[in-house]
């Protein structure tokens, strides 16, 4: 006889799965149901993986339901959990015994056969299940009786497992239960386990064990019973296929296939990575391959590197020559690489693309990752990452099949479903991700994909105490800690000692980021009802048991908490004592002003940054859900603030209004910046409609013979991501005709103010109602995703609205963009291949000098055809 170890590998879980038993019904959730759009993103495709169930995840039970569940050994439930401290019924873990011994289809057979038991009943269920493991010897009954709804111990969960590999409880040495213990601690069943012996098993240790037992040699008993025999086969081999493979690329390939060292491998719609990990995790590692029984699909893929075969550094000196078959030293240390066969695989990888050149040069200051063999004695993969690290996170934008982060250096980095995300050391999600969280990045060089993120979210809040120096570092003081300043934005821009300050630090506790906290800033928008200087004799006033002199009294209505104030103030800018007597403030009095405050919270300046001039409402002559037409035309959306103002010296009103309030013939007055009303004060309150305007992508054109003599036309287009006849006029079909256009240029409608429903409106003189694909702005200077406004052609300025649709065209693929996409492409901005032009259509709404942008098309250049 002989002893051996658990060869299914199992390891602690950081991710989800689905579970299987009893008569729950099997949850089959996509947890990546996103394709990647085409070869903007990537030319490899994306499979999608069965969901681990939520209450499972991180915990050390999840790789054991991962790959149970894609043996279709156990299951979740339809809500998405698995339950792990429930308790299992002895009907639940027969039909999970027969399942794991290969059994299922004798079940399915005997579902109907009259048990033996006398509380099982022909039908139901349970019954096949137990019929099956009774009659192999898994379970046994008690006096005629099976009780199928009872809970299970620990050790008879373990018995149950331990006769599933062949061993009879009679044969072991001990009474029982501690013969069936005592053989199952032997085998390595236990292995990372917690046992109770005694209490009642729950679905999460019966999971553990069952995962654990798969790995397990099958024995087989002489003829005379007195010692066994342990096969070479596995109880896996049951159900399904182990081997141990090295994961040779960091994305399935285009046809969705696993690539390892022994080929390219074709996934089970039920297929893991378990633990909570993304395909790049395991580049270059060795792994355990859980295959289908006949060998086919893959079902499941866990981390077997062991630490011990993991060599991290930062190499402290170039070395070159890497290859196969070899030698290299690194940091002092020579390694020998792998002869580079099926058999022993040696790749080198450089931000994760494998590299196609026979020898491979590390520079100095690089990040770099061995992994040795089983043996530890060669290198089978060196991966090289060139971080771009200390970036902080601005925001987050969420397209169909992918998302982009943009930072607070304005760089962007495309993420999908395949990207590996780290959270402060914890397998995370890209939606997990918050603004200020500290960023290290790898990209593909072949993708553009971001492959890795490791984030780290931890700030520091305090007064800067000091400003310094370590060497040509910046160093920051803040309650008595020295900070190293490493970020990517200015360090000038914290550097008033005093002032209370949000540090972002990264993974090494440096700054990277800084902010003011809000409590800093007491600046606040107001209503000036009065500003008096009492004839010009000025007030004087008690302050702090001190009388001070020379005072203004300043009345307003403050906005950020709707209350009316008296203050009394000394340091108005602008105005110093010796002229400040005799003033004529009242050209303030009504006027919306921004109030600013020194750090002592005194009141300092009466027009900070806006025009102070008083309030004058204008006519509105159009209004919409984000577009305000009065003298000018005003972005509107759900950061504007309604105010009504009744203007009548100290007695002036401010009261709160709505978008509603604001109709045709409503005196308004505006307060905007780059066209977007950040105020709409009504002074006083107060057409034929039309067809709204569309802009899209031209599609083809619809003529439909209504009778003998006439027609009804249509124009197709694509927005929102759905295409759409519209119903034009005869000239308007005729004129689109004429132009000749092609799929996806850029088209506009509009309709006169007429009495039919549909678009008639032509172009005026000199203009045109299409923009072609390959009408390209020559240039894109300036792109601001705060202020949703980018620059073309020099001095050409456009400001996105709610009107506003980007698009992203690479060949005959279109996605939907953002603003973050245009600053891609000025950052990539040209005409040879892989760079980007851009191409805008107006809406013909102007907000001052900025252009309403209707249709934004980036498109990726490719060589000529």
């Amino acid at each position: 006889m002989r002893k051996t170890s658990n060869s299914f590998s199992k390891q602690n879980s950081q991710q989800p799965k689905v579970f299987r038993g009893g008569e729950k019904k099997v949850m089959k959730k996509s947890l990546l149901s996103l394709a990647l759009a085409g070869s903007m993103l990537s030319a490899l495709a994306v499979p999608a993986f069965a969901a681990t169930p939520s209450d499972v995840v991180g915990k050390p039970v999840q790789s054991a339901v991962e790959r149970l569940s894609a043996l279709g050994i156990l299951q979740g439930y339809a809500d998405g959990t698995f339950k792990p401290d429930n308790s299992i019924t002895r009907a639940e873990l027969a039909k999970i015994i027969v399942v794991a011994t290969g059994n299922e289809s004798a079940a399915q057979l005997m579902a109907n056969t009259a048990p033996t038991f006398k509380d099982v009943k022909a039908g139901a269920w349970y019954t096949g299940y137990i019929n099956v493991a009774a009659t192999k010897g898994f379970i046994q009954g008690y006096n005629g009786k099976f009780r199928p709804n009872d809970t299970v111990k620990f050790e008879e969960a373990t018995a149950i497992l331990v006769r599933a590999l062949g061993y009879q409880d009679k044969y072991l040495s001990g009474s029982w239960p501690y013969n069936v213990l005592l053989q199952a601690n032997e085998l390595g069943i236990f292995d990372g386990v917690d046992i109770a012996k005694g209490a009642n098993a729950n679905r999460g240790t019966v999971a553990e064990l069952t995962d654990n037992t798969l790995g397990q040699h099958i024995v087989n008993y002489n003829t005379d019973k007195l010692a066994y025999d342990v096969t070479s086969a596995t109880l896996i081999e049951k159900v399904g296929y182990n081997e141990s493979a090295v994961v040779t690329a960091a994305a399935f390939d285009a046809n969705g296939k696993l690539t390892l060292n022994t080929g390219a491998k074709t996934l089970d719609k039920n297929f893991f990575i378990t633990d909570g990990k993304k395909l790049a995790d395991l580049l270059g590692h060795t792994v355990k391959v859980l295959y289908t029984k006949d060998k086919t699909k893959v079902l499941a893929l866990t981390d077997a590197q062991e630490a011990t075969r993991v060599v991290t550094v930062t190499a402290n000196a170039a070395v070159s020559g890497v290859k196969a078959n070899s030698t290299f030293k690194l940091n002092g240390v020579t390694y020998a690489t792998a002869a580079g066969t099926t058999a022993a695989p040696f790749n080198v990888y450089d931000n994760t693309d494998a590299v196609q050149t026979a020898t491979y040069d590390i520079k100095n200051g690089a990040s770099v990752q061995l992994f040795l063999n089983a043996d530890g004695t060669q290198v089978q993969a060196v991966v090289v990452d060139n971080w771009d690290a200390n970036q902080v996170v601005k925001s987050i934008t969420n397209y169909t099949s992918y998302s982009k982060i943009l930072t607070q250096a304005n760089k962007t980095f495309k993420v999908d479903s395949t990207t590996s995300v780290i959270l402060d050391g914890k397998v995370a999600k890209i939606a997990d991700l918050k603004e200020n969280d500290a960023i290290n990045v790898v990209e593909s060089t072949k993708t553009g994909v971001a492959t890795k993120v490791e984030a780290t979210r931890k700030v520091v809040t305090g007064k800067l105490e000091a400003v310094g120096k370590d060497g040509s570092d910046t160093t920051y003081k803040v309650a008595g800690t020295t900070y190293l300043y490493k970020g990517l934005t200015t360090a000038a821009d914290v550097t008033k000692v005093g002032t209370e300050y949000t540090y972002v630090l990264n993974k090494d506790n440096q700054v990277v980021y800084a902010y003011t906290a809000s409590a800093v800033d007491n600046s606040q928008y107001a209503v000036i009802y009065d500003v008096d200087d009492n004839g010009g004799k000025l007030y004087s006033v008690i302050s702090n048991g001190v009388v001070v002199n020379d005072n203004i009294k300043v009345v307003y209505y403050a906005l950020n908490d709707k209350q009316v104030h008296t203050v009394y103030t000394t340091h108005l800018e602008n105005f110093d004592d010796a002229t400040k007597a005799g003033v004529d403030y009242n050209y303030l009095d009504g006027a919306l002003v921004k109030l600013a405050f020194n750090s002592n919270d005194s009141l300092i300046d009466l027009s900070a940054g806006l025009d102070s001039t008083p309030i004058k409402g204008v006519a509105v002559t159009s209004v919409s859900s984000s577009l305000l037409t009065a003298g000018s035309n005003y972005i509107l959306d759900g950061n504007t603030t309604y105010l009504k103002v009744a203007l009548n010296g100290t007695n002036t009103t401010v009261t709160a209004a709505t978008a509603a309030d604001v109709t045709t013939g409503t005196q308004v007055a505006v307060k905007a910046t780059a066209g977007k009303a950040n105020y709409v004060i009504i002074t006083s309150v107060g057409s034929t409609a039309t067809l709204p305007t569309v802009q899209g992508l031209y599609q083809g054109l619809s003529k439909v013979e209504t009778s003998a003599t006439s027609a009804s036309y249509g124009v197709k287009i694509k927005k929102d991501g759905e295409t759409k006849t519209y119903a034009v006029s005869k000239d308007v079909y005729t004129y689109f005709e004429t132009a000749a256009l092609k799929t996806n240029d850029i088209v506009q409608l509009v309709d006169n103010l007429t009495t039919e429903s549909v678009y008639d409106g032509l172009p005026a003189a000199g203009k045109e109602l299409f923009v072609k694909q390959n009408a390209y702005a020559t240039t894109l200077d300036a792109v601001d995703t705060d202020a949703k406004t980018f620059t073309i052609n020099t001095n050409v300025k456009f400001v996105e609205t709610s009107n506003t649709r980007y698009y992203l065209v690479d060949g005959d693929t279109i996605s939907d963009a953002g603003i973050t996409d245009v600053l891609d492409a000025k950052d990539g901005f040209g005409t040879t291949e892989g760079k980007y032009q851009i191409v805008v259509q107006d809406t013909g709404t102007d907000y001052g000098t900025y252009n309403e942008a209707g249709v934004v098309l980036i498109v990726k250049q490719h060589p000529a055809s």
